[in-house]
């Protein structure tokens, strides 16, 4: 068994996704959630965070990092230009498709070659 290093992992997940989305033609997924998917408790908690500032980035291409770049500017442009405090500015990368990869690491590769995931 090899060892799976993050950027072997993200091409054979972008090969899988390919060959997924040519299934997908014919198949039926479920593209919306559904409450009971949710952690309600849990996204309640961040709704109703009594911060200033709330800003979500909605990321499903990882662009080389390009996307970063956006949330820091938006971070800085408020906190410097703004004067809001640090800590009542919240931002959240909703990431999905290929930049999910970036919420793993080594971790998940080495498990899935050697079988345990």
């Amino acid at each position: 068994m090899t060892n799976l290093t993050r950027r072997l992992f993200l091409g054979q997940a972008a090969a899988s996704l390919g060959a997924f989305g040519a299934m997908a033609s014919s198949a039926n997924p479920q593209l919306v959630y559904k409450r009971s998917d949710w952690k309600i408790a849990e996204f309640d908690r961040l709704v109703k965070n009594p911060s200033r500032v709330k800003q979500v980035f909605d990321e499903n291409q990882i662009g080389g990092g390009k996307f970063l770049n956006n949330i820091k500017n938006s971070l800085n442009g408020l906190h410097f230009g703004f004067d809001i405090p640090s800590d009542q500015i919240k931002v959240l990368a909703a990431m999905h498709g290929p930049a999910n990869a970036l919420n793993f690491n080594d971790y998940v590769g080495k498990n899935i070659t050697s079988g345990n995931g």
